[in-house]
């Protein structure tokens, strides 16, 4: 691989695939515009691995071939909003999400990409699920449950010590209800297009501090 071309893999469900957006919205489409304007000395390949409806359990089932395969510098994990759901078929306990996600990480970081970056080792960078619009149209998650399921992925960047973006808290400092509520579609759980932007400021805040020593 060439030392001046970066991939980046983003792994998640609907959340990241930009479910009821245009691409353009999604925050993996939008890295693919920006990061070669803002460090035009290195190519960025960026891989939208999102699925809709996935947990866990499906994402370490496809892990081979969205991301080992691969063999990418960085890969955004955003797993947790359909784990902690109460849909069948889709809920794990938190039991199984903990137990689904370490298996993720340690499979991740034993990549060797024979790349500068990072000692030549893959870098998960994680993102708690984001809050919801408490409402009865969704009645299968709440955002009590979805603090829980983030503070299992807060908890894990700890002990990896790798990077984590707390998007549930993100979403929960905005204090005024319009502007809280604009932030997701009708069902109150996916993102609007003003969700995504609070989502992509969050995340270019992260990865730009990370790329600008090793791309500069």
């Amino acid at each position: 691989m060439q030392e001046k071309e970066i991939k980046i893999v983003c792994f998640g469900d609907s959340l990241t695939y930009g479910y009821g957006v245009l691409e353009q919205i999604a925050f993996p489409y939008r890295l693919s515009q920006d990061l070669p304007k803002r460090y035009p000395n290195h190519t960025f390949t960026v891989i939208n691995s999102g699925i809709n409806g996935q947990t866990t359990r499906e994402a370490l089932q496809r892990l081979q071939g969205s991301i080992l395969g691969r063999k990418p510098q960085i890969v955004f994990i955003l797993f947790g909003s359909n784990d902690c759901a109460l849909n069948e078929g889709q809920y794990r306990t938190p039991y199984e999400y903990e137990q689904n996600y370490r298996q993720i990480l340690d499979r991740i970081l034993s990549l060797t990409t024979q790349h500068a970056f990072h000692s030549g080792k893959t870098l998960p960078i994680l993102l708690t699920p984001p809050s919801m619009v408490d409402t009865d149209f969704y009645p299968f998650t709440t955002n009590e449950r979805l603090e829980a399921y983030g503070q299992i992925v807060q908890n894990l960047a700890k002990e990896y010590e790798l990077p984590c973006i707390d998007l549930f808290a993100q979403y929960k400092k905005i204090e005024n209800p319009k502007q809280y509520e604009d932030c997701f579609q009708f069902d109150g759980i996916h993102l609007s297009n003003q969700g995504y932007e609070v989502l992509y400021t969050c995340l270019q805040e992260t990865l730009f501090a990370i790329l600008d020593d090793f791309c500069h």
